[in-house]
């Protein structure tokens, strides 16, 4: 066995929760010799299963057509967020919330939830939340921690998000293949047209300096491990002392002076004209 599947299972074991969400990059995964696209991702969802007995995977099913004004068809609509979270919607999942963009499939008890004539995948009735309330792991296999969305449901939660604002987006979630529900998405966009990141490699440290992530390294293979409840409290603690706190350098130079100027967060008004909403 590979000492890195070793110690990433002892850390599983030490967190706890069974309930496992997966974002991947299967080139920076275990080691897995590549014979044909299906025995590969067949091999790599049998090394995760293989970490804990009565694992509990989830992984995202993304799909970002929604906002472009397509149909959300919660059997058909394909992931696009990397041919392993396809494999996995369509071989291994068991259910797939129906959300549109943000989506996830899984083993174990589906979530409850309802389609709904508002959603906010970043809600307290979202997947997120669901995620938080298990007192779930995340894990990054393979993928870098800037890929994580759940610095958004944290956006979210701390209260105090002040540089994205909400668009609606209006579409159809259809159910069984069949059922067609319109509803309104309501995604917090960053500012059209402005540049808005993040700081990672700042993020990243002080993450790692106060035990919140874990990393594992070995040749090619890069693993990320934390506990979703930790590391959205530590965000929304940071955010609630300081609201730009997530920002890069060259965000908040911009963005601070403009929101404390305005007095209050962004709307969409702010950077949409009529025309574009």
């Amino acid at each position: 066995m590979m000492e890195i599947k070793k110690l990433v299972q002892q850390k599983l074991f030490d967190l706890g929760s069974d309930t496992v969400l997966v974002h991947s990059d299967l080139m920076q995964g275990f080691r897995i010799p590549f014979k044909n696209r299906v025995s590969f991702l067949m091999a790599h969802a049998k090394e995760l299963f293989s970490l804990k007995d009565g694992l509990i995977l989830w992984m995202p099913a993304f799909n970002y057509d929604f906002c472009k004004g397509f149909a959300f068809n919660v059997e058909k609509t394909p992931s696009q967020v990397g041919s392993f979270t396809e494999y996995f919607r369509k071989n291994v999942a068991l259910w797939r919330t129906p959300v549109p963009v943000f989506s996830f499939s899984g083993i174990g008890d589906q979530p409850k939830l309802n389609v709904i004539d508002t959603i906010d995948p970043f809600g307290s009735g979202s997947a997120f939340q669901i995620l938080y309330n298990k007192n779930a792991i995340l894990m990054h296999y393979g993928s870098p921690i800037n890929t994580t969305t759940f610095l958004h449901f944290a956006e979210r939660k701390s209260k105090c998000l002040c540089y994205r604002y909400d668009k609606l987006f209006l579409g159809q979630v259809i159910l069984n293949d069949e059922k067609k529900i319109n509803v309104r998405f309501n995604f917090h966009v960053r500012p059209l047209g402005r540049y808005l990141d993040y700081d990672w490699s700042r993020i990243s440290k002080q993450l790692t300096e106060n035990n919140i992530l874990f990393s594992y390294n070995e040749e090619s293979t890069r693993i990320l491990i934390c506990k979703i409840k930790e590391l959205i409290d530590y965000w929304a603690d940071r955010m609630n002392e300081d609201p730009f706190y997530l920002l890069d350098q060259e965000s908040r130079l911009w963005v601070e002076p403009l929101v404390n100027s305005l007095g209050r967060p962004f709307l969409i008004t702010d950077f949409e004209s009529f025309q574009d909403l």
